[in-house]
């Protein structure tokens, strides 16, 4: 095995045939994967809807759409709402409005593969605990204590495939082809390995060809002053 596979779980981004040893023990509490662009069967689902015009910003892959929210008044759960989407083809896309906490921002990426980042759960949160030197992701902006919020996917044909809180099933003819599709993956209350699955899915081929990049969406806590 890679000597870089060392934690319970991790995948080293810098070879796309590397594979997954999971070895986890009973004192482990946190399960790491670093994301190497490895091919993984996906089993986290699609949702693609049809949306109306809106007025929109692009940053990288996503799209930003509307404005910042501020919490009603007296709610201090969290910081801000904004809406973000990705475009699926086809006239399809999935809009996400996620709650971002205080003293934290957005940063939306494009991250060429492999990527160069271990995902570490930290408290039900995809949080990249670590970015390799040279990486891609260095290179893309990844920090470190970034958290993984949204990010493009493949949905794997012959299979019911389930991204964020809504599931699609693909037609009867997409199934019998084994055909796959565009996705994105909203990681909120999902468990860590789905969203590894996500990630690790771009490398999968849609219409004969595989996406050079990661789309990432990150929340991202800002220093203290």
């Amino acid at each position: 095995s890679s000597p870089l596979l060392r934690n319970p779980w991790r995948h080293d981004t810098r070879s796309m045939s590397s594979t997954c040893t999971v070895t986890p023990s009973a004192s482990s509490i946190r399960a790491r994967a670093s994301l190497r662009g490895v091919r993984s069967s996906f089993r986290p689902q699609i949702f693609a809807t049809k949306t109306r015009r809106a007025k929109s910003t692009v940053t990288a892959g996503f799209v930003k759409y509307g404005v910042r929210e501020d919490p009603p008044p007296g709610d201090t759960s969290f910081g801000f709402l904004e809406t973000y989407g990705l475009d699926l083809g086809g006239g399809s896309i999935q809009r996400e409005t996620l709650k971002f906490g205080k003293g934290s921002v957005a940063v939306s990426l494009d991250v060429l593969r492999p990527l160069g980042i271990v995902f570490e759960d930290v408290n039900g949160k995809c949080v990249a605990v670590e970015v390799l030197d040279g990486s891609n992701a260095e290179k893309a902006g990844v920090k470190q204590g970034d958290t993984l919020r949204m990010c493009s996917a493949v949905a794997v044909g012959k299979s019911r495939v389930t991204v964020a809180k809504w599931a699609v099933e693909p037609s009867l003819d997409q199934r019998k082809k084994g055909i796959n599709r565009k996705a994105c993956f909203a990681a909120d209350g999902l468990p860590f390995a789905n969203a590894m699955d996500a990630v690790r899915s771009n490398g999968e081929e849609v219409g004969g060809s595989v996406a050079e990049r990661v789309s990432l969406l990150l929340e991202r806590p800002l220093p203290e002053k």
